[in-house]
């Protein structure tokens, strides 16, 4: 299960990004997640919602945007997307094929609450 490490690393950059502002909560989380990462989403959340207990990311949203794989032939040209790379193109069946989208794994979003003024 390699989505707690993911998780962890996530956590990781978001506390880095909160040590200089004044951050009271991290409300919502959203990652954009490529077919070729082999993620599960449920695990992935379900994962967060463990590690992220006692931090400002507790009770934070966590979305998940999954991006297909868009694989183009250097053969005949032919783009198609897909839920899995089989290596070659469906077409010509050449194995000349560029893999353009889903390897991604991207914090694309992040809402937070800012910790409001002490007023005297």
């Amino acid at each position: 299960m390699h989505e707690m490490s993911i998780v962890e690393a996530l956590m990781e950059q978001i506390i880095e990004m909160s040590q200089d502002e004044d951050w009271e909560a991290v409300t919502r989380i959203r990652l954009k997640v490529g077919a070729m990462r082999q993620i599960v989403p449920d695990i992935l959340k379900f994962c967060f919602d463990v590690a992220s207990k006692g931090t400002i990311m507790e009770n934070a949203l966590l979305e998940i945007d999954e991006i297909p794989l868009l694989i183009k032939c250097d053969e005949c040209g032919y783009l198609w997307s897909d839920r899995e790379f089989l290596g070659m193109c469906p077409k010509c069946s050449s194995i000349n094929v560029n893999l353009l989208n889903g390897m991604e794994l991207e914090l694309t979003n992040l809402e937070v609450e800012m910790k409001h003024a002490k007023t005297c």
